[in-house]
């Protein structure tokens, strides 16, 4: 006959205070000029460590407002009331907190997008946090049959809120880098097209006739998801070809030309609503030219053209 196996909670274990501070240390790293979340982070450990014959208590009241200071400070109502996927619950006035969760994690990305392009299910992740703010909810008031004073059971409701919280940081930070590996051609193609169709001051100024000849991207990171739109940040390498002299002088040859590559960065945004079509005036693009004077007018040889790199266009 088969044993049974156990529920998963029957096996747990409630951590210690040492392992619980070190997760509300990473917690503060998140934030870290959140100088009243670090308050109510401290005075919620030093009653819950305390002698208060109802430091549990005190301990879930400090908790639930750790949780909902940090879930008004980044998803304030203004924010979350203009995403697409918001809409008034009943018998509420704004914003749930699971609402609130889910703008944390995703921002102005609609819910099928999340769901059917980034495989990220949005109401697995809240719910964690959601199942801890009411477990505090049902401790913060003090009567005779709800005093909390159990040691384990107090660091067990701090490690459901502050796992709770770090899960839904994680899952924000998983969030942007499938924003990023689902929208990487549209990136790419965008500043392709930027180097194309514009001049770039940067890299026109270096010879008479200057042409783009491809790019590659190093780094690209989503530095911010809100209610209207993703922004994306980019750094690479542009290649170019640079002419000196006309296309005359260089039939004649007394012109020039050779290939040389340089360190770009780029900004650009997409729509929350619509993250796979990148907002074409958004792009911005500059490029650090320096090495090209850096090398001097003593010893810079035009006829000497710069190392490129294996693999690049040129």
């Amino acid at each position: 006959m088969t044993t049974p196996e156990l529920p998963a909670h029957l096996g747990y274990k409630a951590p210690s205070w040492e392992t619980l501070w070190a997760a509300a240390r990473t917690l503060q790293s998140k934030r870290p000029n959140d100088e009243f979340m670090a308050k109510v982070l401290e005075g919620a450990f030093d009653v819950g460590c305390g002698k208060n014959p109802i430091r549990g208590n005190l301990c879930a009241a400090a908790l639930r407002e750790l949780v909902s200071h940090i879930l008004h400070a980044m998803a304030p109502d203004e924010k979350v009331l203009k995403c697409v996927w918001y809409s008034k619950q009943p018998d509420t006035n704004g914003p749930t907190r699971r609402q609130r969760a889910t703008f944390i994690m995703q921002g102005g990305l609609s819910v099928e997008f999340v769901t059917n392009k980034l495989h990220l299910d949005h109401d697995e992740t809240c719910k964690p946090l959601i199942d801890a703010m009411n477990a505090l909810s049902k401790s913060t008031h003090v009567r005779e049959e709800t005093i909390l004073d159990d040691d384990e059971k107090i660091r067990e409701l701090m490690d459901d809120t502050l796992g709770g919280v770090l899960a839904l940081f994680d899952a924000a930070a998983h969030c942007q880098n499938e924003v990023y590996r689902q929208l990487e051609r549209e990136i790419d193609d965008a500043v392709f097209d930027k180097f194309l169709s514009e001049t770039i001051q940067e890299l026109d100024e270096l010879s008479t006739h200057t042409t783009f000849e491809g790019h590659e991207s190093d780094e690209v990171r989503v530095v911010y998801v809100d209610e209207e739109v993703v922004k994306f940040a980019v750094s690479g390498l542009v290649y170019v070809e640079l002419q000196y002299g006309s296309n005359s002088d260089l039939r004649k040859g007394e012109g020039a030309v050779m290939g040389d590559y340089y360190p770009y960065t780029a900004t650009l945004c997409s729509k929350a609503s619509n993250p796979e079509e990148v907002i074409g005036d958004s792009v911005d693009v500059k490029v650090d030219n320096s090495s090209f004077y850096d090398n001097g007018e003593d010893d810079y040889d035009e006829s000497e053209p710069s190392e490129v790199p294996e693999g690049s266009p040129l």
